[in-house]
């Protein structure tokens, strides 16, 4: 009897420390949107590196998968890989994912081809106009009500390059995206002539914070953002935050 008492509790230890076992590795899915995250670029690009090295911090390795963007999203809200970067809040992502603490602030802003300017200080303005889209973004969330009126309309293509080619060919009137990641896609994928004619509204701008979002389905969610929002203050403390993402949250001129 003396001898069933032990096995139980070493059995009963064993099956509490695998329990209280914390996980050492997270997946994440990533996608194409330079200079953030890219499978081309060093380390993935400047928002992968940011968030590998928070998770780092604390003792957690990342495994990253490309995809395309929808399915980045379908496959973290299914449980099949943990989470997924660099996504703005919206109340259906709440509701389905787990979020972390922001990670940086970003402007939000209207390009437009001078070859077919855009003079618009009220989204009224845009009445009449077509709007150029990434799939999945949530970018120009503000026009909701004139895209649900049938007053602009929406064409999305899952890729910057594709989109902003679409603006330097008259084929959207205008595109809302990050000052930062705007300029750098006309910078990679128009030509010379054609960066030229691009430019960006002073005006309707929009500010945008980026979350770390995890599955509601994977059994570590909450651990994995309570990790990485500590990683997050260890990277701001020494420095690593800025020296990783401080170029990259202002734009690049096209001059």
């Amino acid at each position: 009897m003396r001898m069933f008492f032990v096995q139980l509790f070493i059995f009963l230890f064993a099956a509490t420390a695998v329990a209280d076992e914390k996980p050492t590795k997270i997946r994440l899915t990533n996608g194409e949107w330079a200079p953030y995250q890219s499978q081309d670029l060093p380390g993935y690009g400047v928002s992968s590196q940011l968030v590998t090295t928070a998770f780092e911090a604390v003792g957690i390795d990342v495994e990253y998968g490309f995809f395309p963007w929808n399915r980045a999203m379908l496959l973290v809200e299914q449980g099949a890989w943990d989470g997924t970067f660099m996504w703005v809040l919206t109340p259906e992502r709440e509701r389905l994912y787990l979020a972390s603490d922001p990670l940086f602030v970003l402007r939000e802003v209207i390009f437009y081809s001078k070859d077919n300017p855009v003079e618009a200080k009220e989204l009224k303005d845009l009445n009449g106009k077509v709007m150029g889209a990434l799939d999945s973004s949530a970018f120009g969330q503000q026009f909701a009500p004139l895209i649900d009126d049938g007053s602009i309309i929406v064409a999305r293509v899952p890729n910057n390059q594709q989109l902003f080619q679409m603006l330097a060919m008259g084929r959207v009137d205008f595109v809302p995206e990050l000052e930062t990641s705007g300029y750098e896609a006309a910078l990679a994928h128009l030509t010379e002539d054609q960066q030229k004619r691009i430019g960006h509204l002073e005006w309707l701008t929009y500010p945008w914070s980026y979350h770390l979002l995890i599955s509601r389905q994977t059994e570590h969610g909450p651990y994995f953002v309570d990790a990485f929002n500590r990683g997050m203050q260890i990277i701001r403390a020494n420095g690593e935050f800025d020296r990783i993402i401080g170029p990259y949250i202002r734009p690049r001129s096209l001059n």
